[in-house]
C-alpha cells in the first residue's frame, strides 16, 4: 500500500464520524453540564446510534454487501441512513426524558436534519459524511467558545484530503459534506 494511502486511511479513521460525533457530544455536555451529564450523553448516543451503525458496517462488509465500512457506493447508503434515522429517533426520543440534557434535544433534531438532507440528495450527489460530521463537530464547538472547536478546525483540511486521496469522493461532495455540517450546526445553536 503506498504511504500516501496509509496516511489518508489513517486520517480517515482518526477523524471518523464516530469519532467527531463523541468528542462533539462529550465537550457539548461538559459545557451544559456536568460529568455525569457528558457520560450519560456519550452513553446514550453510543448505544442509540453509534453502535447500531457500526453492527451494521460490520454485517454489510461482511455479507459482501459493500466494499468498505464507509458505504462508498451510492447503492449502500439507503440502509446507511435508514439505522441513522431511526437511530436519532430513538435517540430523540430518550433524550425527551432528561430534561437537563436539552443539548442533546437540539444535537439530536440537527443531526436528524443534516442526515436527511444527505439521504434526499444522494440520488444525485454522494455527500461526505465524514466531512459533514467533521464540519458539525468543529463548526458547534467553535460556537459554543470550546477550543476542542480549534483542533478540529487544524484537522479538517487534511481529513478532506484524506477523502479525496482514497478516492472516496470527489470535490463537490466533500464541500457540500461541510457546507451541511456547517449548516447543521448553525440550526442546532441557533434554535
Amino acid at each position: 500500500m503506498p504511504r500516501t494511502t496509509s496516511v489518508a486511511r489513517w486520517v480517515s479513521l482518526l477523524a471518523h464520524p464516530f469519532v467527531m460525533v463523541a468528542v462533539m457530544v462529550v465537550v457539548a455536555a461538559l459545557h451544559f453540564g456536568t460529568r455525569a451529564d457528558a457520560f450519560r450523553a456519550l452513553m446514550a448516543v453510543a448505544l442509540f446510534t453509534l453502535l447500531p451503525l457500526a453492527v451494521l458496517m460490520i454485517l454489510q462488509v461482511r455479507r459482501g454487501s459493500w466494499t468498505n465500512v464507509d458505504a462508498s457506493e451510492r447503492g449502500e447508503r439507503p440502509v446507511l441512513f435508514v439505522v441513522g434515522l431511526v437511530g436519532l429517533a430513538a435517540l430523540l426520543a430518550y433524550s425527551f426524558f432528561f430534561p437537563s440534557q436539552s443539548f442533546l434535544v437540539r444535537g439530536a433534531v440537527g443531526t436528524l436534519g443534516l442526515l436527511s438532507v444527505c439521504a434526499a440528495v444522494t440520488p444525485w450527489l454522494k455527500v461526505s459524511l465524514h466531512m459533514a460530521f467533521g464540519a458539525l463537530a468543529t463548526a458547534t464547538l467553535l460556537l459554543l467558545g470550546s477550543q476542542v472547536g480549534w483542533i478540529l478546525l487544524v484537522v479538517m483540511p487534511a481529513l478532506a484530503w484524506s477523502r479525496l486521496a482514497l478516492k472516496r469522493h470527489r470535490p463537490s461532495e466533500v464541500a457540500v459534506g461541510a457546507l451541511a455540517g456547517v449548516g447543521a450546526a448553525l440550526a442546532i445553536l441557533s434554535s
